[in-house]
């Protein structure tokens, strides 16, 4: 065993993995780059009188031929090579029966939903402990919170939501087996933890997607910007660690078996509103076994605390999760 805990040959299968990975993504970015110049160029051939311009026309073809060249190397990466560095899949199945679950939800000044979140998913009888993590509240999130009957309410002192999503993993990953890690905001429904543990009999990891329209309120933050970008930034992610389908950077809904988590822990560091997509790069890196799933997404009452519909916030957002995952 390395220090990253693979064995070797499969230590040397995740370092030619993760040199293929990184040639599709960039190569992805380059596809990218080319077409945009030539259809920026295709325009101005076709609407001005550049078209006569030797110059000009040398740069259009270098653009076309950039744009093709780039598409067979994406397509022979995809669809060739990258056949080879999927991980051997057993679909061994772990059975979850007597499964100790301990839900976190995370909170950031949600007095007015925080008591509903954890009475909801205290009446779920597959959840053995619910456990608030809140940061810096100001309001009365943590009175309400214990009102409401949660097992444990702590405070994380590091701002951040990446902060808390890590504290809430920590705590709750003392004597279970399984954590849920979800927003304590009512955007998320507790009734789809059977779906989460049913996945996690097979894999390490199960993410939630609110990508999937049909259970999607109206009026929530996946608007018709947020939504299509969220997807475009997961097809990179999922570019990059060919062999997982993933539609969604965003959604903080998971479930984790507690052993992968401690694989990863120490490998957690993203306080930021970028820490959901860093927390699956790393189970990815260490080729844990991630699927994505549909949850229901509902309308968010009162102010986000995230991204919500904030549209330059998004962005930043996102260029951050675009930063770690060219660097992954």
């Amino acid at each position: 065993m390395n220090g990253h805990g693979l064995p070797g040959e499969e230590r040397d299968l995740a370092r030619r993995a993760t040199i293929v990975g990184r040639l599709v993504l960039y190569g992805i970015t380059v596809l990218a780059f080319f077409f945009a110049a030539a259809a920026t160029l295709s325009a101005l051939y076709l609407l001005t009188p550049l078209s006569d311009n030797e110059t000009f026309l040398l740069w259009y073809r270098v653009a076309l031929a950039g744009t093709w060249l780039s598409f067979l190397f994406d397509f022979f990466m995809l669809f060739v090579v990258c056949r080879f560095m999927v991980p051997p899949r057993d679909y061994a199945f772990k059975p979850l029966a007597g499964a100790r679950v301990h839900v976190a939800l995370t909170a950031w000044n949600d007095e007015d939903c925080i008591g509903d979140a954890v009475r909801e998913f205290k009446a779920r009888p597959e959840a053995h402990k619910v456990i608030v993590v809140e940061n810096n509240s100001t309001d009365r999130t943590r009175e309400i919170a214990e009102a409401a009957g949660a097992d444990a309410v702590i405070t994380e002192t590091v701002p951040g939501y990446g902060s808390c999503c890590m504290r809430a993993l920590a705590e709750a990953a003392e004597g279970a087996d399984v954590i849920i890690l979800c927003e304590g905001d009512m955007t998320f429904s507790a009734g789809d933890i059977p779906k989460l543990l049913a996945y996690l009999e097979n894999c390490d990891l199960v993410l939630g997607t609110r990508a999937t329209q049909e259970l999607r309120e109206s009026r929530t933050q996946m608007d018709w910007l947020i939504n299509p970008a969220n997807q475009v930034v997961a097809k990179l992610i999922q570019a990059r660690f060919w062999g997982t389908r993933l539609t969604d950077v965003g959604c903080t809904y998971r479930a984790m078996r507690v052993p992968s988590y401690l694989r990863i822990k120490d490998r957690l560091y993203v306080q930021g509103n970028h820490f959901s997509p860093h927390m699956y790069m790393e189970a990815l890196k260490r080729r844990k076994r991630v699927i994505e799933i549909p949850v229901v997404f509902r309308h968010r009452e009162g102010v986000s605390k995230g991204v919500g519909s904030d549209k330059w916030k998004a962005a930043k957002v996102a260029l951050r999760m675009l930063g770690l995952l060219y660097r992954a």
